[in-house]
């Protein structure tokens, strides 16, 4: 990583955001005349070891489907756009419904992108390949009784890759890295007492996903995924949170590339270059501190540790992380945060990550 240009990188973010939230709060009527519905635009600033260092722009649109709904948390779209100095990008439409009181949770979205990545696995070059994917997904869950829902999920998504130097071809060789269609199913039941989806200040959210890629779905063969997660978090005292997260997941050993677990990966364990340490069985446990020192700024220290094997687990296959962040909190109401955190891993392992969502 280029710690200067990510740090010339975080602190335009830093000073816009900071804009942003003013002209926010300006405009934000008083709390008993507040509207059903609400708009943050924020810089969509990505750095992070697999991406590098991006700039682009976010959008957030909250609202109510139903204005009666009292129950239901704010449905939200989400339209983000960002390019990296790795000649990366990543674009996407997302969309979460909260329906009937709650009782209807839909998810959509459209995701695409291009990821040059630059490994160092110790040999006498980084590995350099490029992927490139596209996928639909859509997710539909209904609540069973009090704070547990179930349901089902949907997923297609195309990858391509291509090597960009010998390094790179062997390590797609090593992991038979493919060009693959695939179309995939999952069982999804959930349980969620969180106060706020974006920045909860208390409760638990857990999940467990059996996915399952038919053979006639899937150009990779048939296949499954089974993963579990739960995070819970604690209020202190004041605006003090401890966050507390286990995650576990495991995959065949002839399921495709993309599928199997990698560290530094959606937030896995911070610090570590995604692809650089790939398995089939991971589980991880990260522990976050998270403080508000004003109504606008605040802070994390976090720290946490992961197993990540194949067949025979061993002392080898232990990792560890720890780091810490600066928050600013670009609208209060739906606590929407912009996250700047640096972490550091074992062996000169290090990364910043960038983005208007918490990493659990």
């Amino acid at each position: 990583m280029n710690l200067r240009k990510t740090l010339i990188v975080g602190t335009l973010a830093l000073a816009v955001s900071t804009k942003l939230v003013a002209q926010n709060e300006e405009k934000e009527p008083p709390k008993e005349t507040k509207q059903k519905s609400s708009f943050v635009i924020a810089p969509a600033v990505a750095s992070s070891p697999g991406f590098g260092n991006g700039f682009g722009a976010v959008g957030l649109y909250f609202f109510k489907p139903n204005a009666q709904d009292e129950i239901s948390p704010p449905s939200t779209i989400t339209a983000v756009g960002m390019y990296s100095d790795t000649d990366s990008y990543f674009a996407g439409t997302f969309g979460r419904f909260h329906l009937k009181e709650d009782h209807w949770r839909l998810i959509a979205g459209v995701p695409s992108g291009r990821v040059n990545s630059s490994l160092d696995l110790n040999g006498p070059e980084n590995a350099r390949f490029e992927n490139n994917f596209i996928a639909v997904f859509l997710e539909a869950q209904r609540k069973i009784f009090g704070n547990w829902f179930g349901g089902i999920r949907f997923i297609s998504i195309d990858q391509s890759y291509r090597a960009k130097n010998d390094a790179g071809s062997q390590y797609l060789d090593f992991y038979d890295v493919q060009d693959t269609h695939n179309g995939k199913v999952s069982g999804v039941i959930s349980y969620d007492s969180r106060d706020n989806q974006r920045y909860p200040e208390s409760g638990t959210y857990g999940e467990g996903v059996l996915t399952y890629a038919p053979d006639n779905w899937s150009e990779s063969g048939e296949y499954y995924v089974a993963e579990v997660s739960a995070a819970s978090f604690f209020k202190i005292i004041n605006d003090q949170i401890f966050a507390l997260q286990f995650k576990g997941i495991t995959v065949p050993d002839d399921a495709p590339y993309f599928e199997r677990p990698t560290l530094g990966s959606r937030g896995d364990l911070r610090g570590y270059t995604p692809g650089e340490y790939v398995g089939d069985h991971m589980v991880l446990l990260q522990l976050e501190y998270r403080m508000r020192f004003t109504q606008r700024y605040g802070g994390v220290v976090f720290g946490g540790g992961a197993g990540l094997w194949d067949d025979t687990f061993t002392s080898d296959d232990l990792y560890w992380n720890y780091g810490a962040g600066i928050r600013i909190r670009l609208q209060e109401e739906n606590r929407v945060n912009f996250r700047i955190d640096y972490a550091i891993g074992e062996n000169d392992q290090d990364g910043w990550y960038v983005s208007v969502s918490e990493a659990f």
